[in-house]
């Protein structure tokens, strides 16, 4: 020491970013030794560090030591209760032989969000309990959680919409085709419109918990914008919108309904006077395509 100069000690147990950047390098790679090695220093260092323990948890259990595992596993799940750290833990349970553990952890899993129903149905760990009512059980409101829409027969209300189909006009001539899709968990179907006329559009339709109400988001290449809102009438989609036409506002309506022979029928209308009177602006039928 130098009269006047204090120095610094180096801090005992202190984690350098070399440590860090050296432990995931070695998660990433799968060196699960390696990274077990570092995560455990780390997590000794810095006790509350629940993504480093719990990537020491994962490296323990490809290591196969499912009892230390498990112990990480606990602590990240009680500092940070997740679907994601529920399924790690569950899994060591199941290893362990405890499926009564492995069955309460995987139905606290389900208030945290669900896990989705394929990734516990392809989880080789689990293979003991396909045949158990209990996980069965657990797969069908895992799948309800994490796919809410299924549940609910509205969300099911607009699906005869759902195909590939070629558009006709009254006069019989194609006036476009559409694929309608069933994306994002079942809930959104989603349209895809080519028109013989050149207008090409895509809409998003949901039903909206919230108000109860259907929504139908349209756009297209000439750069309209239309937010139609409804629901089922009398067994048909009925969806408007307010609208400006030539500066004048207008309500846009376009109503949808399913044929006897399974055709769609898409009949547009507009009013100038809040829906006292309507004109016909479209009617197209919709085919399946062949």
């Amino acid at each position: 020491m130098v009269a006047g100069i204090v120095y610094s000690q180096p801090q005992v147990g202190a984690i350098t970013p070399e440590m860090r950047a050296t432990a995931n390098e070695a998660y990433q790679k799968q060196d699960w030794k390696t990274a077990a090695t570092g995560y455990e220093k780390i997590v000794k260092a810095e006790d509350k560090n629940v993504g480093a323990r719990y990537r020491y948890g994962v490296a323990l259990t490809n290591m196969a030591r499912n009892a230390d595992a498990k112990r990480e596993f606990e602590n990240v799940f009680a500092a940070s209760p997740n679907a994601i750290f529920a399924l790690a833990l569950a899994r060591v349970h199941a290893r362990l032989g405890d499926t009564k553990g492995a069955m309460e952890v995987l139905e606290k899993s389900i208030a945290l969000g669900g896990i989705a129903p394929e990734t516990l149905s392809a989880e080789k760990d689990f293979a003991p309990m396909k045949n158990d009512a209990r996980f069965a059980d657990i797969l069908k409101r895992s799948d309800i959680t994490v796919n809410p829409c299924k549940a609910s027969p509205e969300f099911r209300q607009f699906d005869f919409w759902i195909g590939g189909w070629e558009a006709k006009n009254p006069q019989g001539l194609v006036a476009g085709t559409s694929s309608i899709q069933l994306i994002l968990g079942t809930c959104t179907i989603f349209e895809n419109w080519t028109g013989t006329s050149g207008t090409n559009g895509k809409s998003f339709n949901i039903y909206d918990t919230t108000d109860k109400k259907w929504h139908q988001t349209w756009v297209d290449d000439k750069g309209t914008f239309t937010h139609y809102i409804g629901g089922i009438e009398d067994g048909k989609m009925v969806i408007t919108a307010d609208t400006v036409i030539s500066a004048k506002k207008t309500l846009a309506k376009m109503t949808f309904s399913k044929q006897p022979n399974g055709d769609v029928r898409q009949h547009g209308e507009n009013s100038t006077d809040d829906g006292k009177t309507w004109a016909t602006t479209f009617d197209l039928m919709y085919a399946r395509k062949k």
